[in-house]
């Protein structure tokens, strides 16, 4: 068993690891309490432009503990986006994106690549 857990081991350090297709994500976090908010955006057609859906869609954020997650719908796919420093607001990253909720200023959503940084300004139309 414990040549089996160093390979394994082994073969993460070196970013070798083979994905397996699934459906769900399951992650143990004894002791903390999980909260899940849903709210629904529309970021118009720059939204659409980085690969968001067209009209409301709906963005999923699970806290627990200090770990603060968005899921977002890109590019037909559901893309989970993590909690990162921010000088103000709640500010999410993920592959080349940045989700941003400044309160009152108003939700972002940042995209860096080779086209410069394209962004969406959404608004809220509904959160639960």
């Amino acid at each position: 068993m414990r040549y089996v857990s160093l390979i394994a081991g082994a073969i993460l350090l070196s970013g070798m690891a083979v994905a397996c297709p699934a459906e769900d994500l399951t992650v143990s976090l004894p002791g903390v309490e999980i909260t899940r908010i849903q709210a629904t955006f529309d970021c118009g057609a720059e939204g659409v432009a980085l690969g968001l859906p067209s009209g409301a869609f709906t963005v999923e954020y699970l806290n627990a503990g200090d770990n603060h997650l968005a899921v977002l719908p890109l590019h037909g796919k559901k893309l989970i986006f993590t909690n990162v420093v921010s000088g103000s607001g709640a500010r999410y990253a993920a592959a080349r994106y940045i989700w941003w909720d400044a309160g009152a200023r108003g939700v972002t959503l940042y995209a860096t690549g080779v086209d410069g940084h394209p962004k969406a300004d959404c608004r809220t139309v509904r959160k639960k």
